[in-house]
């Protein structure tokens, strides 16, 4: 019958429930937000299944599946696999490569096959005779060898 200003039915003992707010990551000091978080995107969709790191020394023969990336070690050898190949800025490949396809950062000498393309990217110095349906090389490359396209490429013509 008198207000109090109080309730007094079962819902006063129960308290609100909150939901938790995300705090923001902390932001690095020495690069602008952008830089930041670009790298975080690049790494979450072309992770490696393997990787030979920097410091490393591989001699002999490799098979993969999925993709390798030789960061800055040195790969001495024969690579024969069905995906792809990755050599970062600080890796040095002697070897003989049969790929699905391979990306070139570094340095690399001998022979480069793939089914699908090889790309080379600057800073990139190859000494390689390269076979692909495809070669993609950015200004600033260093390249030294042959060329042979064939494959795919050559079923996209028009017959006569």
């Amino acid at each position: 019958m008198f207000r109090t200003g109080h309730r007094t039915d079962h819902l006063s003992a129960v308290e609100p429930v909150t939901q938790p707010i995300p705090s923001p990551e902390p932001e690095s000091e020495d690069a602008p937000p952008d830089e930041v978080a670009a790298p975080v995107a690049r790494q979450a969709t072309s992770q490696p299944d393997a990787a030979i790191g920097h410091g490393v020394t591989f001699e002999g023969t490799l098979r993969f599946s999925g993709t390798m990336r030789l960061d800055g070690g040195t790969f001495s050898g024969k690579i024969t696999a069905g995906d792809r190949l990755v050599v970062g800025d600080r890796a040095t490949l002697q070897a003989d490569v049969v790929c699905g396809s391979i990306e070139v950062h570094g340095e690399a000498h001998g022979s480069l096959t793939a089914r699908e393309r090889v790309a080379l990217h600057a800073p990139a110095r190859v000494t390689a005779d390269v076979t692909a349906p495809s070669l993609v090389v950015e200004q600033g490359v260093f390249f030294e060898g042959t060329v042979q396209m064939h494959g795919p490429a050559k079923a996209a013509r028009a017959p006569r």
